[in-house]
């Protein structure tokens, strides 16, 4: 199930029109490593027969997840648990890219993927990762009801209940901002900042204004403002005072800075995070061509659980220049060499380093003789452009020819040269 699921990985890297032309035998198409891999046939008859739930017929009561829900909920409590957030949230919709026939199918006309599945997703600002999110299946979605709040609020409230009382601070748009709801969090010590719509309820009255003007109204710990840029923006906060900040466009005719409420400016600066998500998602689904949403679901989960784990990587080791895609290589790399053997990636000293090799269990990385007895370049020496030096250790885990005495060195340092 490994390889099927690095193969399925790997194929995002190698575009064709169909699944099976990962498999063709033609000069122009040809990819050895797939037939190396694994069959064809194996292939196509493990995506088909892919299942997450017992086999039965289908009853009325049925949830719609009901297929999948086990891998949902095992994802939620993963990124639930594995992480502790900094300060800053924030929340925003994602979709699943589907155009098939499904009863919960939504459209978001200002999203990368119009149409799909629809999840709301929690995330921390200053790392990217996400902390949770909800399967909207309309009247069925998992969440905490509140009728004062309505079904937007409600999903706040779900997601941020386990932060109550932390002193967070929340971003979010205007599909989900409201005074009642802001008052709510406040009263729970968790500050929040959004768009709003004008038509909410308890939003109050403001006049009409000419570009750059503002109109600002409060209420006990909460403002509400208007601002005019290049069309009417409404924004609510209960962690802003009513002034103006400097940005980084500079105003022609005058030649300074442009300003902006600093609710506004704030606003900009920690909302897209999931959208900025999404985007490095695109180039990399782990699998477009699936008639069944459930299978599309899985391998979409299966590529949030692979984006998670970069931006853990990232923390772990203050990595902020390695690129999504070449970790994601490293992954599957590594998925290969551990459960398809030596034969299929042979080592050698020009294999790319994989940065995994600094994560996990250190203990399990000690030195072992070369097979064969051979001799081979060290790769800590050679990439730190130092003396050369043949040896006969390598690491077994990460396949690397290493002198004992760089051995450590080679498991602890962050950027090989």
């Amino acid at each position: 199930m490994y390889i099927f699921l690095a193969i399925t990985m790997l194929m995002t890297r190698n575009s064709r029109l169909t699944i099976e032309e990962h498999w063709s035998t033609n000069p122009l198409l040809n990819s050895p490593i797939y037939t190396t891999l694994m069959s064809r046939n194996r292939y196509t008859t493990i995506l088909g027969m892919l299942h997450f739930s017992e086999p039965r017929p289908r009853h009325a009561n049925d949830l719609i997840l009901s297929k999948i829900i086990t891998v949902v909920d095992d994802a939620r409590q993963k990124f639930q648990s594995n992480f502790i957030p900094y300060k800053k949230l924030c929340i925003d919709e994602s979709i699943v890219p589907f155009k098939g026939r499904l009863i919960i199918k939504q459209y978001i006309p200002n999203k990368r993927n119009r149409f799909g599945i629809k999840l709301f997703v929690l995330c921390d600002v200053e790392t990217r990762i996400i902390l949770d999110f909800i399967i909207y299946t309309g009247l069925e979605t998992e969440i905490i009801r509140d009728a004062d709040l309505g079904v937007s609020g409600s999903i706040v409230i779900t997601f941020l209940q386990k932060y109550y009382f932390s002193n967070r601070q929340i971003y979010m748009d205007n599909w989900y901002s409201s005074p009642k709801l802001f008052i709510s969090l406040l009263n729970r010590n968790i500050g929040a900042c959004g768009t709003v719509k004008r038509n909410r309820k308890e939003m109050p009255e403001f006049k009409k204004l000419k570009k750059g003007e503002r109109d600002v109204k409060y209420a006990p710990n909460i403002m509400a403002l208007k601002w005019h840029d290049k069309k009417d923006v409404y924004m609510i906060t209960t962690m802003h005072k009513d002034q103006m900040g400097p940005t980084e466009k500079i105003d022609r005719s005058t030649g300074l800075p442009k300003m902006k409420p600093e609710c506004v400016i704030d606003y900009n600066e920690h909302m897209g995070i999931i959208d900025l998500n999404d985007m490095m998602l695109s180039s990399l689904h782990s699998i477009r061509k699936v008639t069944k949403w459930y299978k599309k679901l899985f391998f979409h989960i299966i590529d949030l659980y692979l984006l998670n784990g970069y931006n853990y990587y990232k923390v772990l080791q203050d990595n902020k220049t390695l690129r999504f895609a070449k970790y994601q290589l490293a992954v599957v790399t590594q998925i290969i060499q551990k459960y398809a053997g030596d034969k299929t990636l042979p080592m050698t000293s020009r294999n790319v380093d994989q940065p995994l090799r600094l994560i996990g269990n250190a203990a399990r990385h000690m030195p072992a003789y070369l097979p064969d007895s051979k001799k081979l370049r060290c790769k800590l020496c050679s990439n730190l452009k130092r003396k050369r030096r043949d040896t006969r250790f390598w690491c077994e885990i990460c396949k690397v020819p290493l002198c004992v005495t760089c051995f450590r060195e080679y498991h602890e340092i962050e950027i090989l040269h």
